[in-house]
């Protein structure tokens, strides 16, 4: 009941946050504060129509709410370029890949239609029927994108929602510690239920937190990415602020660290040091680069070109224990991406089709990271197609630094959105936060270079007033202030 509750009071909340908020903070707030304080074991089922959860309802609601709250008059008292026009991006590259992703998803569904028999286990077929779902699903899972596409491209939207990002990690890490000292137990408390394994967070004598989110991994991550916020905060401020950001950062950085997550952990560690020490332009070139390389990791994994080997070998130095649960997952991918290669174009579709199934129906394996899942599920034209949406806008920003001009703000969302890509590869976070920043990215990239206020015309146009810092005599016509 407690479940239901708070996610049907989630539209309120968001009906408030859009009718008095700024556009930018209103969609940062109501993606971000309902992936971490709605519970995950609510959804509603409905006939043909995908899950309504803790995911879709929010995004739903956010479009509904500025749909119809954002009109014209409010629409000019913003600045130019702050909300750009339109639903779908204008940019051909991820109308491609939208394209794609649609193509792939009616693929999937056509050539599956097969059931699948593994002893006693009967995996069903995708039904024509299912296409309508699948899409839908499809749909409620880019939502976040569209939303942080049109709303969040604008250089201060951007730093709104960095601020937004950093100021949740703040706030959610009174309830995480909590957990760390007390165990995971708030759940359960507020809303009855535990969402994993408890045996996965006990760990180094102690407590790994989970809060209300998926898995304690989930929320490792998240930890990273609002550090990379903090971070970036600091080294673009100026003042008492700088002081308060690098004081944020620090008490992040702590708590990511007890949260026990080794792979966030490392992830914040490298990209934090690059936000340390590294000039703002050459973060956008590595955050490019690592993006660059998580794309076309399937290939090289593949091709036998990662050296899984010595990975292993150099974490039994640290830990035995991890080093025998990395080389399983390593052997999970292996069996994994051969069955996907079975059916390379469109994959296997849902119901747990790509998974390995022995000769009596027990399943064998184990998906962790979501790369392969994508390619397993949707073969490599939804593979490519989705994680060319995620990874594409940050290599396109650094082809085009010198045209776009990029803040430290849009750099700080690269690097936090570098941080939870590396993660896709041996982990499943992604997560409605991953395509808010994939969208604002997007978008920034769609808005291009933002003009300065003093390049801006001193027209004073019905209803609007235009300011300059220009000095020199005008013509008659052109009032000044």
């Amino acid at each position: 009941m407690i479940s239901t509750l708070a996610v049907l009071s989630w539209p309120f909340v968001v009906f408030w946050l859009l009718a008095n908020r700024t556009p930018a903070t209103a969609v940062t707030w109501a993606i971000i504060g309902a992936y971490l304080l709605l519970p995950s074991n609510f959804s509603l089922e409905l006939p043909a129509v995908p899950s309504l959860d803790k995911a879709s309802i929010p995004a739903l609601c956010t479009v509904l709410a500025a749909a119809m709250l954002i009109k014209e008059p409010r629409l000019r008292q913003l600045a130019p370029g702050m909300i750009l026009s339109g639903a779908l991006p204008r940019s051909r590259a991820v109308r491609i890949l939208l394209a794609m992703m649609v193509v792939g998803t009616v693929g999937t569904v056509l050539t599956n239609g097969n059931a699948l028999y593994y002893g006693h286990r009967v995996l069903p077929g995708m039904r024509p029927y299912d296409l309508a779902s699948t899409l839908g699903g499809l749909l409620f899972a880019l939502l976040p994108f569209f939303l942080g596409r049109k709303y969040l491209a604008h250089p201060e939207a951007q730093r709104s929602l960095l601020v937004g990002l950093a100021m949740a990690g703040l706030l959610y890490t009174l309830p995480a510690l909590y957990e760390v000292r007390m165990s995971p137990q708030i759940s359960r408390m507020i809303y009855g239920y535990f969402p994993h394994d408890w045996a996965q967070h006990i760990r180094a004598g102690g407590f790994r937190p989970v809060v209300f989110l998926h898995h304690g991994l989930w929320l490792a991550i998240f930890f990273c990415c609002a550090f990379m916020a903090a971070l970036s905060m600091w080294r673009s401020g100026t003042g008492v602020m700088r002081t308060r950001w690098l004081g944020a950062a620090v008490w992040l950085f702590m708590t990511l660290v007890l949260s026990k997550g080794v792979g966030a952990l490392g992830i914040g560690l490298l990209l934090g040091a690059v936000i340390l020490f590294v000039p703002l332009r050459l973060q956008v070139l590595l955050a490019a680069g690592f993006a660059a390389c998580v794309l076309v990791y399937p290939m090289l994994r593949g091709a036998g070109l990662v050296p899984t080997d010595m990975v292993v070998r150099l974490s039994e130095r640290v830990d035995t224990e991890r080093a025998g649960s990395l080389l399983y997952r390593l052997d999970n991918e292996d069996i994994l991406l051969e069955k996907a290669n079975q059916r390379p174009m469109f994959g296997w579709g849902t119901w747990g089709r790509n998974r390995i199934f022995d000769a009596q129906g027990q399943d064998i394996s184990v998906t962790d990271g979501y790369w392969v899942m994508s390619i397993g599920m949707g073969g490599w034209i939804g593979y490519l197609a989705e994680f060319g949406l995620l990874t594409i806008p940050l290599i396109f920003m650094a082809l085009r630094w010198r045209i776009l001009e990029l803040t430290p703000a849009t750099a700080g969302l690269a690097l936090a959105m570098t941080a939870n890509l590396i993660d896709l590869i041996p982990n499943a976070t992604l997560t409605p936060v991953t395509w808010l920043l994939a969208g604002a990215l997007a978008g920034r990239l769609e808005l291009g270079r933002v003009a300065e206020k003093k390049d801006m015309p001193a027209i004073v146009l019905p209803g609007r007033i235009s300011y300059t810092r220009q000095t020199q005599r005008h013509p008659a016509g052109l009032t000044v202030r």
